[in-house]
């Protein structure tokens, strides 16, 4: 006798017989099986449209960028690279409304109200209009300051509070103009904001 080539000793394993009325392969399904493989996929795909025009329809339109007029090729990037604008913050209950700025180049540049005299407290505030009229939720960000010892040039910095570990969100350069701060800043990082 071959010992490599033998069977195992006992009675021969029979195949188990099937129960009646449950196809082969239901018994992989599990809860599918009571509603059949076809009735699962279509639920599945009914399921997957909905879900995709409920995500459309929340989605804002994105409208193609059209600049107001041509800027020459060495002032500003092509239009199709400046970010657009959302509409400003700064007319929500509670907030300053701030003079809209202009374009000089790769900045913005803009006018503040007066809000008192060259010094922190009047920096401070001046950089919360521009970030009340450009971030939705001001209140996320927290405001550093560095300046010369007058104040008549200070830079504003705006960090995340609920991630310390984030870049810097807004950097706003300050000018007193003897009457009030006027600001320069980022439009991309303004956009971001």
């Amino acid at each position: 006798m071959d010992v490599i080539g033998s069977a195992p000793e006992g009675p021969p394993r029979l195949p188990r017989p099937r129960r009646a009325g449950r196809p082969a392969g239901a018994a992989r399904l599990g809860p599918l099986a009571s509603i059949g493989r076809r009735g699962a996929l279509g639920l599945a795909a009914v399921l997957g449209a909905g879900a995709l025009v409920t995500l459309r329809a929340a989605a804002e339109p994105v409208l193609p960028a059209t600049p107001d007029r041509p800027a020459p090729a060495s002032a500003s990037p092509p239009a199709d690279l400046v970010p657009q604008f959302r509409r400003p913050f700064d007319r929500l209950p509670g907030r300053t409304p701030i003079p809209a700025p202009s374009r000089t180049g790769r900045a913005l540049r803009g006018t503040l109200p007066a809000v008192g005299g060259p010094g922190k407290a009047a920096a401070e505030r001046s950089a919360a209009l521009v970030l009340g009229r450009y971030c939705l939720e001001p209140r996320r960000y927290a405001l550093s300051l560095s300046a010369d010892p007058d104040w008549r040039s200070p830079t504003a910095y705006a960090l995340r509070l609920d991630r310390s570990y984030d870049p810097l969100a807004v950097r706003l350069r300050l000018e007193w103009t003897g009457r009030s701060y006027a600001w320069i800043g980022s439009p991309a990082q303004l956009l971001s904001c």
